[in-house]
């Protein structure tokens, strides 16, 4: 069966005349994990796939049948809004509220459990992006193979939330952090991490 299921994805990257190692890339996903998930040894999470089924241009419920996502925590389609949680200054640190009944933004083919986020940057020099929003998950445990290289929304540990690419620190169990906006912080312990799924013009 995971042999059946890696055929259909090696079918669905041939019809789209993409490599395994590009798909990985626009994943921004090291290759031999991808690898992994798409030939079933390692769970699919169902963000994984919404995001793959949009680089295939596929189905995300056929993503999620061939690699072996937990459909219970999805839905066949998506719905069209989402639940904006919070928002992100100039200097890229979150200010959230996970339980926020409020605002919501219309950006369809995401899983049920995405929120977003807006930019609120216009007396900054992040002005360029002031309003657009920023799609990711609720937080979970730190998972190296889950962030590292990744663009995320992360929480040190007593502190803020921020959005930063994680790379591996010079301690285990430890993290740095890089954004283009302020130096690179080092050795830094990560409470929980939420990965970046989208990035979209409001």
């Amino acid at each position: 069966m995971a042999l059946e299921n890696y055929r259909w994805f090696a079918e669905r990257l041939r019809d789209k005349r993409m490599t395994q190692r590009a798909l990985a890339k626009l994943l921004e996903m090291d290759p031999s994990s991808l690898s992994l998930l798409l030939h079933g040894k390692r769970r699919m999470r169902v963000e994984q796939a919404a995001e793959i089924a949009k680089l295939l241009g596929v189905p995300v419920n056929e993503v999620m049948r061939h690699g072996g996502a937990d459909v219970r925590e999805a839905v066949v389609t998506a719905p069209a809004t989402l639940p904006i949680v919070g928002w992100i200054d100039g200097e890229n640190r979150a200010k959230l509220d996970w339980n926020s009944k409020g605002s919501r933004c219309d950006i369809p083919g995401y899983p049920p459990t995405a929120v977003c986020l807006q930019w609120r940057t216009s007396q900054n020099s992040g002005s360029l992006v002031d309003g657009w929003m920023l799609v990711t998950t609720p937080p979970r445990e730190p998972d190296a193979e889950e962030m590292l290289d990744r663009f995320c929304l992360v929480c040190i540990k007593d502190g803020d939330a921020m959005l930063k690419t994680v790379r591996r620190g010079y301690t285990p169990g430890k993290y740095t952090l890089l954004d283009m906006f302020s130096e690179p912080m080092h050795d830094v312990e990560v409470a929980w991490f939420s990965p970046v799924l989208a990035i979209r013009p409001s």
